[in-house]
């Protein structure tokens, strides 16, 4: 797999978390940053998901909550249901990413920081996410202690 990095201008796009778990609450932290435009859809949504202040569904999914979106990340503990939400995805053009499977998703999320106006993402191409968390936080320990401006 070769993913190459990119920032993607979201402003005008709705995003679609399906899932309602961990792997949901910890994408929704880092949609935030940038976006309150997303929608969660899951019959059981996490506490903190449901405090985010953003629109949750809570009801299995369905390829009709696809409509009007442009990303999405299929996040359920449900490897079929994933596949469906890929599948159903690419079927109108959206971008998608499987949480479970990155060799089937069209994109991956990079462990990133953002200070202000600049992010800085760290990607292993799936690979090794732990040592791209840790260079991630190693970089916000340089943001915090003010060694890069």
């Amino acid at each position: 797999m070769n993913f190459i990095p990119i920032c993607l201008r979201i402003t005008d796009r709705k995003v679609l978390i399906v899932g309602g778990g961990r792997v949901a609450r910890q994408k929704l932290e880092t949609l935030l940053q940038y976006t309150r435009e997303v929608l969660v859809r899951a019959p059981e949504v996490a506490q903190e998901i449901e405090q985010a202040g953003i629109e949750v569904e809570r009801l299995p999914y369905d390829p009709d909550c696809l409509e009007g979106m442009g990303l999405v990340f299929a996040c359920t503990n449900d490897r079929a249901v994933n596949r469906r939400v890929v599948e159903d995805a690419r079927g109108r053009g959206i971008l998608v990413c499987s949480a479970d499977d990155p060799g089937y998703s069209d994109f991956v999320s990079p462990a990133i920081v953002k200070a202000g106006h600049m992010s800085v993402a760290v990607s292993s191409d799936a690979r090794d996410v732990k040592r791209a968390i840790s260079w991630r936080n190693s970089v916000r320990r340089k943001v915090e202690q003010g060694d890069l401006e």
